[in-house]
């Protein structure tokens, strides 16, 4: 009984130990590909450091949460680009993006970088 004990301990122990080195790894290959951390909306990584990463993003095939990613491109944006997207059709070009509302030329030049229209 007092064998089995141990052993059980030993595994319990054991399990910890894969459990914490699982976060640790975690957490050091979230930073190596420069995710951004959000607190409260503000990022705590600049969006030029993080951006080459993930670019470019399609916007005839992107989903909204996909659109978010682009620096400039928030949650009412990215919603209008689908919208104009189910309205109009695949985008021809990313200078249609002019066309969606709440995107306009200093938005446009800020984030055209970052898109795809293939």
């Amino acid at each position: 009984m007092r064998a089995q004990q141990k052993q059980v301990r030993i595994l319990a122990a054991i399990g910890v130990v894969l459990i914490a080195a699982v976060f640790i790894c975690a957490g050091l290959m979230v930073r190596q590909r420069g995710q951004v951390f959000e607190n409260r909306g503000k990022a705590t990584v600049p969006a030029e450091q993080t951006a080459p990463q993930f670019y470019p993003v399609n916007i005839n095939t992107a989903t909204a949460a996909q659109l978010q990613t682009v620096p400039g491109i928030g949650e009412k944006t990215a919603q209008h680009i689908l919208d104009y997207r189910a309205a109009h059709g695949a985008f021809r070009s990313k200078e249609e993006l002019l066309q969606v509302e709440g995107i306009g030329e200093k938005t446009y030049e800020k984030i055209k970088t970052y898109l795809s229209c293939s």
